[in-house]
């Protein structure tokens, strides 16, 4: 696993990829969030396809798309205004979003799945960056 991030006027966005013990490439994700920590943005390259999710402007729903090698599948689903995402055996990336259990899971195949029962993310130090078993930092800034 790979990750950067980076802090702006607009708010933080994430970079990751996430491999297979074997070293095999599962997904490449981008995940922004607002000022407010809150889940603005998701990208998501897989074998099978890319997808795009963001809430609108209104924040009562969230929109995006699924490019596949067959075509484009359309998404627009309902958006409480404390959801968020979490991306199915990627415990990084639903922790960089801010899952709380409540919103939509990005299964493997690129599908929603509302409110899951039981995704797990992990914990986040004080700064929100996730905390890794033996993780390696690198500042980009001098």
């Amino acid at each position: 696993m790979g990750w950067s991030v980076a802090e702006g006027a607009r708010g933080r966005r994430w970079r990751w990829t996430l491999t297979t013990g074997e070293g095999s490439l599962v997904h490449v994700g981008l995940i922004e969030l607002d000022v407010d920590s809150r889940f603005a943005r998701l990208e998501l390259e897989t074998g099978t396809g890319m997808l795009t999710l963001h809430p609108t402007p209104d924040g009562r729903s969230a929109h995006g798309n699924v490019v596949r090698p067959d075509g484009v599948d359309p998404i627009a689903v309902d958006w409480p205004a404390t959801a968020t995402v979490a991306i199915s055996g990627d415990p990084f990336g639903s922790a960089v979003a801010a899952w709380r259990g409540t919103g939509w899971l990005v299964r493997r195949d690129l599908t929603l799945e509302r409110d899951p029962i039981h995704v797990p993310a992990m914990e986040v130090d004080a700064r929100g960056i996730p905390l890794l078993s033996e993780p390696l930092e690198w500042p980009l800034e001098v």
